[in-house]
């Protein structure tokens, strides 16, 4: 089965055509719960200005069916997903967990990130207290099931869809209706549990590593985002050596569709930048 959930240049079936300017593609990694198609808008957005690359992560989406990974099985992923499409480098746009595997990437295989946009990125401020407590084998879990059942519920629903729209600026109704039936079913569990104990045992040693970081990189936080710990967005951009942060005002956590603009400016510039070329942000894209 394909990884890739979406490609936003297309010429017939299965290939792909030129894009309109000589920049690295951009591979964009969706967070937990969540799959590629998280990225629709920023690849309308970027057009034919590079090629983009969102795969379904393993355990999520079209690859529900394979077992997820911890942050070094999901950059490995990552690198296959490279190599299967013939590309040697790429910005890397990771989202929330995503961008973890994102830091992984940089820090495994620093050869093939020509730069990093982390967006609601996990940061030094994870793992929460919440966050070792949904990592627990029984507690956990059972929680998690519940959590999952119950958004599934809520966002099924077009009265509740409402409410929730109220707070989380960015998405769509009928991104609502997709989430809740592609992204939180019951299938997921096992990921999401996989996941979770990956950010409590693995992450820790990544964070304590983030100073090995070469590459260009912007951290983009939204300053309403309620599910990364507070402040710990200012502190991953503290850690990554060179790295700017951005903040989005009045955007919660779901910065591909509430802070799309910004993300995509900050993935040009970086394009721009591995291409050795002046930044140039073209106006439909803010």
């Amino acid at each position: 089965m394909s990884r890739l959930a979406w490609q936003n240049v297309h010429h017939g079936a299965g290939t792909l055509d030129e894009v309109s300017a000589p920049l690295p593609p951009v591979l964009a990694l969706h967070g937990q719960p969540g799959s590629g198609r998280d990225f629709d808008g920023v690849a309308r957005a970027l057009g034919g200005a590079c090629r983009m690359l969102a795969p379904d992560r393993p355990g999520w989406g079209r690859r529900a069916g394979e077992p997820a990974g911890g942050f070094a099985t999901g950059a490995d992923d990552a690198v296959a997903v490279l190599d299967g499409e013939g590309v040697e480098r790429a910005v890397v746009l990771g989202f929330s967990w995503g961008g973890g595997v994102a830091v992984e990437l940089a820090r495994r295989h620093p050869d093939r990130v020509s730069g990093l946009v982390l967006a609601a990125s996990i940061g030094p401020g994870e793992p929460t207290a919440a966050d070792r407590l949904l990592a627990l084998p029984v507690a956990g879990r059972a929680i998690c099931a519940g959590g999952l059942a119950l958004s599934r519920m809520v966002l099924g629903r077009r009265a509740t869809r409402r409410l929730v729209g109220r707070r989380m600026k960015g998405l769509e109704s009928d991104q609502y209706r997709r989430f809740a039936t592609e992204c939180l079913t019951p299938a997921v569990l096992d990921s999401f549990m996989t996941e979770q104990r990956a950010l409590v045992t693995e992450w820790p040693e990544i964070v304590r590593r983030l100073g090995e970081l070469r590459v260009p990189a912007v951290v983009v936080t939204g300053d309403r985002d309620r599910l990364i710990a507070a402040g710990s967005a200012r502190r991953l951009a503290a850690a990554i050596p060179g790295a700017e942060l951005r903040v989005v005002p009045g955007a919660g956590h779901y910065l591909p569709g509430a802070g799309m603009a910004v993300l995509v400016e900050a993935v040009l510039e970086l394009a721009a930048r591995a291409a050795g070329r002046p930044s140039s942000v073209p106006n439909a894209c803010l």
